[in-house]
């Protein structure tokens, strides 16, 4: 029988997110902290449309969230992605987690931005190309769907230093909605996948945490795109710091370590 599309890109997620947690528990050097619980989805899902803020500095990101998304999530919430058009045009692996999984293409001007290569720097867009995505984008949040981006804009070089300055055109959709955020904070991906290297699979500990950021003073639906990049950056960077404190001294493990 023929399905929706949006119940075909639903099985595209959840399918990679099985085999991506798959991937993991066949790498026993790769200890997985998650923290997370299944009714911290629960509530996400319940108060969707929402976004989800993930931190980045590694290649390793992308499966290290997959993964950890349960389907049963994913097709409650109609979890999609929002990745540079660059990624979705990798041979084999770019149409499966993007066009067929119903993500979100960033038209980025500069070769390399938002992809770790390049004029990283220059976050300029198509704009003629973008309408069209963000006209989409919208759409999704109409549904009550769930949108999980990167607000860096790109990878971040220098994780140490904290986060990097959040892009306040992310948050546009979010003033404009009302949308609730949510923060997936990522920590240990550079040493799984160092951002140089071809592939990853390096010995490593990487953990997931998930948070509700937007409890913010003023109330969400009278924020401003950029009062909400400021607070949500300065949220994300203490649940980035705590997980980080986790993760060095241990915690309940996913994937190869249990």
């Amino acid at each position: 029988l023929p399905i929706s599309l949006e119940l075909s890109e639903d099985l595209s997620v959840s399918t990679a997110a099985v085999l991506f947690r798959l991937m993991l528990r066949v790498n026993p050097q790769i200890r997985v902290i998650n923290t997370v619980r299944e009714a911290d989805w629960d509530r996400l899902a319940a108060c969707s449309p929402a976004m989800i803020l993930m931190n980045h500095t590694s290649f390793f990101d992308f499966f290290l969230f997959t993964a950890l998304l349960p389907p049963r999530f994913v097709r409650r919430a109609h979890v999609r992605t929002v990745m540079s058009a660059s990624i979705a045009q990798l041979p084999f692996l770019g149409r499966s987690i993007g066009d067929h999984a119903g993500s979100f293409k960033v038209y980025f001007q500069a070769k390399g931005a938002g992809f770790g290569k390049g004029d990283a720097s220059d976050f300029s867009v198509d704009r003629a190309r973008q309408e069209a995505e963000t006209a989409r984008m919208e759409a999704h949040i109409k549904r009550r769907g769930v949108l999980a981006f990167c607000p860096e804009g790109g990878m971040n070089k220098t994780p140490s230093e904290g986060l990097n300055p959040f892009r306040r055109g992310s948050f546009a959709q979010a003033a404009k909605y009302s949308t609730p955020i949510w923060g997936a904070a990522l920590h240990g991906s550079t040493a799984a996948w160092p951002r140089d290297a071809l592939l990853g699979g390096d010995p490593s500990t990487v953990a997931l945490s998930l948070e509700q950021l937007t409890l913010l003073p003023p109330p969400v639906a009278t924020a401003t795109a950029a009062d909400l990049a400021e607070a949500c950056q300065e949220a994300m960077q203490r649940q980035v710091d705590r997980l980080a404190t986790l993760a060095r001294g241990g915690a309940r493990t996913e994937g190869g370590a249990t």
